[in-house]
């Protein structure tokens, strides 16, 4: 797990933040030359669609879905929460799902691989996440908790870090290594450094075969009369991936109305040449070919999901009868 996401577990930001910000830094992937050591094609049935969030991947199945992602990081904030009061302190971790997707959010997976890919979404909230950009005061998890709270929570007083060995507390109550996030990883996983969520090999095979199907010759083809076709509307972009990550966007919490007539150029094209079926043929093979290369360790990422998904569901069915 990188640091920064096992900052994010130990301070308990939103699971929901953290996946807009996945989704929106999945722009910088943008078209670029096919890879030659890219595997042989086949001949994938393309689908005509403008909303590819229906559609089950090849994937998938090695990866939480956004009912047992809530499961999975609810359970973890409530075994946490739990331990914390056995030392005398509140410590409640944000569980949001929150998306910023809106009502066409996929519902066999979690972020949104296409993009935004409904006109309704780009006439009233253009590239902005459903609801505007969240205040900042919106993502705070409160102030920074003090040398003993921190011990409680990690095992360690320092607050640089995110975890320690353990020790005694001051009131004589004996921290365990991890302390009560390394309890909640062992409760979960069935390991104090443990890692909750997704298993790192599907997330690595998410985004390699996300680069590759976004530079797959069909998908640039296709952005190229997506491109053209903006071009008739006086904009111009190389591929939706470049009109999403315009950094204008960025710079007001709501959406300005040239960023609304972009959306809705953008929404018009992509219909016009099929841009989403395209991209989704494209890119339900490469992870198609991925599963297939990858099967016994998706196999075991597969078990460890479970593992995790039936410790959860227990954790939140006790933490009903306290």
């Amino acid at each position: 797990m990188s640091s920064a996401r096992q900052r994010s577990r130990v301070l308990g930001l939103g699971s929901g933040a953290f996946l807009f910000a996945v989704m929106v830094t999945l722009v910088g992937c943008g078209p670029g030359s096919e890879d030659e050591a890219a595997p042989k094609r086949t001949d994938t049935h393309v689908p005509r669609l403008t909303n590819a969030n229906s559609r089950e991947m090849p994937l998938d199945e090695y990866l939480l879905n956004p009912e047992q992602t809530e499961t999975v990081f609810s359970a973890y904030s409530a075994s946490v929460a739990s331990c914390m009061r056995e030392y005398g302190f509140k410590y409640r971790m944000s569980t949001s799902s929150y998306s910023g997707i809106g009502a066409d959010a996929p519902k066999t997976r979690v972020d949104g691989r296409f993009g935004f890919q409904s006109m309704a979404h780009a006439k009233k909230w253009g590239y902005h996440p459903d609801g505007g950009f969240p205040d900042g005061e919106r993502q705070s998890t409160g102030p920074a908790p003090d040398a003993d709270k921190w011990f409680a929570l990690t095992g360690t007083r320092d607050l640089s870090e995110d975890a320690g060995s353990g020790g005694v507390a001051q009131d004589g109550r004996r921290v365990r290594g991890g302390g009560c996030v390394g309890d909640a990883l062992l409760e979960i996983t069935g390991s104090r450094n443990g890692v909750i969520g997704d298993a790192e090999a599907a997330t690595d095979l998410k985004f390699k075969t996300l680069v590759e199907g976004q530079q797959d010759m069909r998908t640039l083809e296709v952005f190229g009369l997506w491109s053209r076709c903006m071009k008739g509307y006086h904009y111009s972009y190389r591929s939706p991936l470049e009109a999403l990550g315009d950094v204008r966007w960025a710079k007001s919490k709501e959406p300005t109305d040239v960023e609304i007539g972009t959306a809705v150029a953008d929404q018009k094209c992509r219909s016009r040449h099929n841009v989403v079926g395209v991209w989704f043929a494209a890119d339900f093979e490469r992870q198609e070919l991925a599963v297939k290369a990858n099967r016994k360790k998706l196999l075991e990422v597969k078990e460890q999901l479970i593992r995790q998904v039936r410790a959860a569901e227990q954790i939140i069915k006790k933490s009903k009868t306290e």
